[in-house]
């Protein structure tokens, strides 16, 4: 018995780490849009987002080409919190339909082949749509100096007003 018992033990931690692993997978869902890049693992900045988004990098920010470049895709209603970059950030809009709005302006509808160019310090939003999702790549420019600063989220009135 004295044998069995570490066994049992190990047993059931794996079988509680694996019901978890499965808790991970069923939250996340495939997008239902084509895309260039593999969709990737819910996104670990999730606390300065509302909803589920998912995060490839495809560069990682370092000294040599200071070029962090992430594919991100948005369920649904999902959209970033309201932000700006010190250096601005470009987006290019692969697959789907989503929101973008800058402080102070009506939302703007964008889709597959947009380019968004959002100058330094302009405040900001940008998401999957009502009822679509969208995925784009973000670059962050003027690296390394480029430093993100996260606000306020973006109420569901912001989100939902009607579009340019």
């Amino acid at each position: 018995m004295k044998k069995l018992l570490p066994l049992l033990l190990c047993s059931s931690i794996l079988a509680t780490g694996a019901a978890a692993a499965g808790e991970t997978e069923e939250k996340m869902k495939k997008a239902p849009i084509d895309t260039v890049f593999t969709q990737g693992a819910i996104n670990p900045y999730g606390k300065f987002f509302t909803g589920t988004s998912y995060l490839t990098m495809l560069s990682e920010n370092d000294s040599v080409f200071n070029a962090p470049i992430g594919n991100v895709t948005f369920e649904s209603k999902t959209r970033t919190n309201w932000h700006k970059h010190s250096g601005g950030q470009i987006l290019l809009v692969l697959s789907g339909e989503g929101r973008y709005q800058e402080r102070g302006q009506a939302v703007q509808i964008i889709k597959k082949g947009d380019v968004v160019r959002i100058p330094p310090e302009v405040e900001h939003w940008h998401g999957g749509g009502i009822e679509t999702w969208m995925t784009h790549i973000s670059v962050e420019t003027n690296v390394p100096n480029n430093k993100s600063t996260w606000l306020e989220p973006v109420s569901d009135e912001d989100f939902m007003s009607d579009p340019q």
